[in-house]
């Protein structure tokens, strides 16, 4: 009985250790069958890596043939025209040359990346009454392109160590000092991070006593320029140059004098006789100065009434300058005729054209405001060309931008040496009046337009206002890579015969160029905004920009010791690239601000 009871217990024990060595083998070929297909599936994944790695190679040798082949066929055709260029070949730069190339565009690129977590977030804060007019359409400007949007204030941002924002949009009438953002953390923000700020501007354009000061500044010693602003002094300082001046130069002018501290008209006056600039103190006792400018004398004139314009401008780069302009804002009319024999201007509804001072006459705003589009047809049918008046107000708004460089370098030195406001932009109104000649020219800017919605059911203003906004969130903010787009554009200008250099690779004196790595930045932020200008047309670079040459070249010798970048250095670089590109909404000012030809025009389609 005792052995039948341990046969049992030995079969038993058997069985037990039979049935762990198949589950130990069972898990053994199960392990086994997990790995290899783990193995495939790395192959598989390894296999299609190399394929794409192949495949994005191939690519950017595509396009680097495809830019190799454009800029020979260009290289040719001069050499058939008898063009003089230098001696350059496809082979002078190599594949792998271009690719080096690329590589830094790439780098300098994938540095201004925000991280994933960063790069929609939006904060809006400033001061009070500015926050409670216009938070609300850049907060639904910003949210319908899926922006995270917070109201937030100075002193909470700060507490945050700037960390929690992409977009920082600031609404003050200063240089966000007060409410936004101490000048001195402007240097210490990440390369990705954008502030609606440009620093300086106040003490720059803005001020009408510092924009007189600029323009004087940057026009002293350049005499060989069309008027694109009014020559202006700053009283009691510059009391002794404007006498001389209204006994020599400006003996037949009228004077205009403008407070320093008022805006919507109030306070400005017209003085015939320059003797009465001495008694100036007696109408203005509570102001230490006055801004005096030369009064036009020969204003277009529609339906018998003054008027001017409000422009929209947007500065996306100050030092060096990149600047848009949108294709519609306001044309303001005085309410009464205007009289050139009136004396001292005559009343302030006629020579004024404030919305705020013409309003008072009873006179609806419809009938003392105008879009652009209305005044392009009825200059058209009176038998003026608005295309020859747009082109002009680019000019001049692209000569004060210009004007203005020098003294933003020096206030940006202040922060630190080499500093360019890179992370900055602004949104500008640029006020215009035009003579009879159809010569435009700049009255003042403002920093701080309105955009307050008024609310009305089918606003046109309103529509107006949404459309920019919008334009001006699509235009700043793309996410997409434009390093490959550049590398070919920049092998396609070399090899037509424009020497391109790198400070990586260092440069020759042979160059035409030396590029820095902030000045790729630059590029490649010109490259992707004019992918998405919607309503704006790039102003500046532009394909004409051989018309600012000579007036940048005067301005290059007022920028103040040790500069390392400005417009002036990189104008010829930009401007070739402005006039081998093929962007129409970049050249034609028809198609960009949907201008009715004149019928005695006789306008010709550009090629695309």
């Amino acid at each position: 009985m005792v052995t039948d009871d341990s046969a049992k217990a030995e079969r038993i024990r058997d069985e037990r250790r039979q049935r762990r060595k198949y589950l130990c083998w069972s898990i053994i070929k199960i392990s086994g069958c997990f790995l290899l297909l783990l193995i495939t599936v790395i192959n598989v994944w390894t296999t299609v890596r190399i394929k794409d790695q192949f495949a994005t190679e191939l690519q950017e040798l595509d396009e680097i043939n495809a830019a190799i082949y454009k800029g020979n066929r260009r290289l040719n055709s001069l050499r058939e025209s008898n063009v003089p260029t230098p001696v350059l070949s496809a082979g002078s730069r190599k594949k792998n040359e271009v690719l080096k190339v690329l590589s830094i565009v790439e780098s300098v690129e994938k540095a201004e990346r925000a991280p994933k977590h960063r790069e929609n977030q939006v904060v809006i804060l400033g001061k009070g009454f500015i926050m409670k007019r216009d938070f609300e359409i850049w907060d639904y400007t910003f949210q319908n392109h899926k922006f995270m949007v917070e109201k937030s204030t100075k002193q909470d941002v700060a507490q945050r160590n700037h960390d929690n924002w992409a977009v920082m949009v600031c609404l003050d009438l200063f240089d966000g000092k007060t409410h936004c953002i101490e000048p001195g953390e402007l240097p210490t923000l990440k390369r990705y991070q954008k502030v609606s700020r440009l620093y300086g501007l106040r003490k720059t354009l803005w001020n009408k006593d510092r924009f007189c000061e600029t323009m004087s500044t940057a026009l002293n010693g350049f005499e060989n320029f069309t008027e694109f602003v009014f020559p202006c002094w700053i009283l009691p300082h510059d009391y002794e140059d404007l006498i001389k001046q209204a006994t020599t130069k400006y003996t037949k002018r009228s004077f205009i004098l403008k407070p320093t501290d008022r805006g919507e008209g109030n306070g400005i006056n017209v003085m015939d006789n320059y003797h009465d600039l001495a008694n100036w103190k007696a109408e203005y006792p509570d102001n230490d100065e006055v801004v005096v400018q030369t009064y036009l004398p020969n204003p277009l004139l529609i339906n018998k009434r003054k008027w001017d314009m409000r422009t929209y401008v947007l500065v996306t780069s100050i030092h060096p300058l990149r600047a848009y302009m949108y294709r519609d804002g306001l044309v303001r009319f005085a309410s009464s005729k205007y009289d050139a024999n009136a004396k001292d201007g005559g009343k302030k509804t006629a020579f004024l054209t404030n919305t705020s001072v013409n309003k008072k006459s009873g006179i609806d705003v419809e009938d003392l405001t105008w879009p652009f589009p209305k005044l392009y047809e009825t200059m058209s049918q009176l038998g003026m060309d608005p295309e020859v008046l747009w082109e002009s107000i680019e000019r001049a708004i692209v000569q004060v931008l210009l004007s203005s460089e020098n003294s933003f370098a020096r206030q940006f030195k202040k922060l630190q040496n080499d500093y360019t406001c890179v992370n900055c932009y602004q949104l500008l109104g640029v006020d215009i009046i035009v003579d009879d000649t159809l010569t435009p020219r700049v009255i003042e800017v403002n920093g701080e337009p309105s955009m307050q919605l008024s609310g009305e059911k089918d606003s046109q203003y309103d529509f107006t206002k949404k459309s920019m906004t919008n334009d001006v969130v699509s235009l700043l903010f793309s996410h997409d890579s434009f390093s490959r787009p550049l590398t070919a554009d920049l092998t396609e200008l070399e090899l037509s015969g424009f020497a391109v250099g790198y400070e990586d690779f260092g440069c020759s004196p042979r160059d035409d160029v030396c590029l820095s790595r902030a000045n790729i930045k630059y590029l490649l932020d010109m490259k992707k905004e004019q992918q998405n200008m919607g309503g704006f047309r790039r102003i500046y670079p532009s394909k004409t920009g051989d018309y600012f040459t000579a007036f940048l070249a005067h301005l290059e010798t007022k920028m103040p010791y040790g500069t390392l970048t400005s417009t002036y250095r990189i104008h010829k670089l930009v401007t070739a690239l402005e006039k081998m590109s093929k962007w129409k909404s970049n050249n034609d000012v028809e198609a960009s601000y949907n201008v009715v030809p004149s019928k005695n025009s006789d306008m010709d389609e550009e090629e695309d």
